[in-house]
């Protein structure tokens, strides 16, 4: 493949896979008909913002590029736990030291520090901080409308060769009343409406255009079940020092030489535990079974995400560049990991990401 393409890349947060459809989504199904569609792409644990888009962004998995949670304020997740932003390169960073352009416009805009947008050219909002007057939702997040103008300009401008956008209203609203609830689907249905609008606005330059759109993660509601407290399990606390749920996901440290495999069998053993992994080297990630959800001081209201049971996404691809059919093609063979996205995008740019986990799904 050859003849650098302009790449849109745009991240609905929180929307699960189930809810692309026909009747909801119709502008993304229509782009999936006549690119590509997948409903079965993979997400990293746990299964939430932070750790995903940094796998996104950078291709990477959390064990290397050390984001490993979620959390609403920078610096409260504890060192052994993660770092509060990526730890190796990301896309804007490779577009840098290439001489191409790039935006990073951002529904979350704690995602500035996280992802290090920085290093792309333009950034909404700046700085990572709203700007007066901008409308936010109930977590203090821009709106979906909010982001909207400032995400077409992006798209509107030439010179941008990579553009990052992301619309976060939909998590916040499945947080507080579930997926399924008429809000939290009316927030997708909107997502769709704007990412039908960025798609006209690149029509201009469409013959050297990929979009690509996708959900980090999904969302599951709330039970009536009480939360995993692993730390309420005397075995566990024999041979664990410090837990930090993630909704579906908890990060675990073992005592000092506590080997993994002991820390592992120990939690599952607690009732709700899935499995476990991760341990060597950084925290074992703790995984919940559907319906469970880790304890935290602050537990989301109606719905949650971080486990296995949310870690399906959906990936749509489209645009007039020689190098969708193969994308489409390469989707239906193998569904994405996020971590397959940027490899992909570098390629597509004629960049390189060494040292990626991922694999470019354009690979002959």
């Amino acid at each position: 493949m050859s003849g650098r393409a302009r790449v849109v890349l745009l991240g609905i947060d929180g929307c699960p896979a189930e809810q692309l459809s026909p009747s909801l989504t119709p502008r993304l199904w229509a782009m999936g008909a006549d690119g590509g569609l997948t409903l079965s792409g993979r997400a990293p644990l746990p299964s939430s913002t932070y750790p995903c888009f940094a796998t996104l962004l950078t291709g990477c998995l959390p064990s290397r590029h050390e984001v490993r949670a979620t959390a609403r304020r920078p610096g409260v997740v504890p060192g052994w736990a993660g770092q509060p932003q990526v730890a190796v390169p990301t896309l804007f960073d490779a577009c840098r030291a290439a001489g191409l352009q790039s935006a990073a416009v951002q529904g979350d805009h704690l995602l500035h520090a996280v992802l290090r947008t920085e290093a792309a050219d333009v950034t909404w909002p700046p700085g990572g901080v709203p700007p007066p007057g901008v409308p936010l939702d109930a977590h203090g997040y821009p709106t979906n409308a909010a982001v909207r103008p400032h995400l077409l300009a992006a798209a509107r401008d030439p010179a941008i060769d990579f553009l990052f956008g992301h619309l976060n209203e939909g998590d916040t609203l499945g947080h507080d009343l579930g997926p399924d609830a008429a809000a939290a689907r009316a927030s997708y249905a909107e997502a769709d409406r704007i990412a039908g609008e960025l798609l006209d606005a690149l029509r201009p330059a469409w013959t050297r255009t990929v979009v690509i759109v996708l959900s980090d993660h999904g969302m599951e509601p709330r039970t009536g079940r009480a939360p995993i407290d692993l730390l309420n399990s005397p075995p566990v606390r024999a041979l664990v020092a410090d837990v930090l749920g993630d909704g579906g996901a908890a990060l675990v440290r073992p005592r000092d030489g506590v080997t993994p495999r002991d820390a592992g069998a120990a939690l599952a053993d607690v009732p709700g535990v899935a499995g476990w992994g991760g341990g060597d080297p950084g925290p074992i990630v703790a995984e919940a079974q559907r319906g469970w959800i880790f304890a935290t001081p602050r537990l989301p209201l109606r719905g949650f995400h971080g486990g296995p049971a949310t870690a399906r996404t959906f990936a749509v691809v489209g645009g007039g560049h020689r190098a969708v059919p193969a994308l489409a093609r390469s989707m239906a063979a193998r569904p994405p990991h996020l971590a397959d996205w940027a490899p992909t995008i570098a390629r597509l740019l004629g960049l390189e990401m060494p040292g990626a986990d991922g694999r470019s799904l354009l690979e002959e």
